[in-house]
């Protein structure tokens, strides 16, 4: 499980990553940083919506970052290397845009303050 300033480190490095473009071994355990993170998060939103009245502005809420999430990671595996830095950085960027969704989801077995 990653702590917050982890977690902003994590962030911060793959929304950059379509200005730096990472080598492709970086970029790959990024990637995996990041879906992990998103599916240890995933529960709790689902959790969140089940717990929230049905059809109220908080339901829509948890519906669309699990639906988001959900998406995303329907999308495949990291990418191939050999498409291109971009590309790869560009799917880091989504990731990322999806657990920022999810960060307030506590992880399975997080506790918060």
């Amino acid at each position: 499980m990653t702590t917050t300033p982890q977690l902003d480190e994590l962030l911060a490095l793959a929304l950059g990553a379509t200005a730096t473009l990472p080598p492709p071994e970086e970029t790959a355990e990024v990637h995996r940083r990041l879906v992990t993170e998103i599916r240890l998060r995933l529960p709790g939103a689902e959790r969140a919506a089940a717990a929230a009245p049905v059809r109220s502005r908080d339901w829509y809420r948890h519906l669309k970052a699990i639906d988001a999430a959900r998406d995303v990671l329907a999308r495949g595996e990291e990418p191939d290397p050999r498409v291109g830095p971009m590309a790869a950085a560009v799917r880091l960027a989504e990731l990322a845009r999806r657990l920022r969704e999810l960060r307030e989801y506590p992880a399975e077995g997080e506790v918060r303050p």
